[in-house]
């Protein structure tokens, strides 16, 4: 299991995971609900992947949707406020490691358009977009390949995405889903 630290979380922490909450709060009425993490997001990789992988990426939301944000912890809520959502993360969730890398594939898998374990800027681009960045792509990308060597490939990816959601320390991994500034 990925131990939570029981409502001790890093100011940091939940200041990058509010910036998640708000890409993920569409309309900005400071909820998510699932249809703004399921299908307004199914919507949005619609716009830079073939369909097929826009359905992956739709099986994907709604494992997370349903495993990380509406379950029994908030009575499987469906409109979500960010403070339910800490307390949803502070409780023990069937969360292993291995869990969280699985998830990390999913997503490599579905924006790596040319099956190569890797991603170049612009299919970063493309997850960057589906995640409402509005930050400079290249920046980001950057930041994100750590051995910088041109590409964000399986194991960058992989570890960026860790640390993005256990982290509790400032690192590069904070921009991993872009920016909205």
């Amino acid at each position: 299991m990925v131990k939570n630290p029981k409502g001790s979380f890093s100011e940091h922490w939940v200041f990058k995971n509010k910036e998640f909450f708000d890409i993920m709060d569409v309309d900005e009425n400071g909820k998510v609900t699932e249809e703004e993490f399921i299908d307004s997001s199914t919507e949005r990789a619609e716009q830079v992947l073939p369909s097929w992988r826009a359905k992956a990426v739709h099986g994907i939301l709604s494992n997370a949707y349903h495993l990380w944000w509406s379950n029994e912890y908030n009575n499987y809520s469906k409109s979500i406020p960010f403070q339910e959502k800490l307390q949803t993360e502070e409780v023990e969730l069937p969360i292993t490691r291995e869990k969280i890398v699985k998830s990390g594939n999913d997503w490599l898998g579905a924006f790596d358009l040319d099956c190569d374990s890797k991603l170049m800027v612009d299919e970063y681009s493309n997850f960057l977009t589906f995640f409402r960045n509005t930050g400079k792509v290249q920046d980001i990308f950057d930041a994100v390949d750590w051995n910088k060597d041109g590409v964000i490939d399986t194991n960058e990816f992989i570890d960026g995405f860790e640390d993005f959601w256990v982290g509790q320390e400032p690192s590069s991994s904070d921009v991993f889903f872009g920016t909205r500034y």
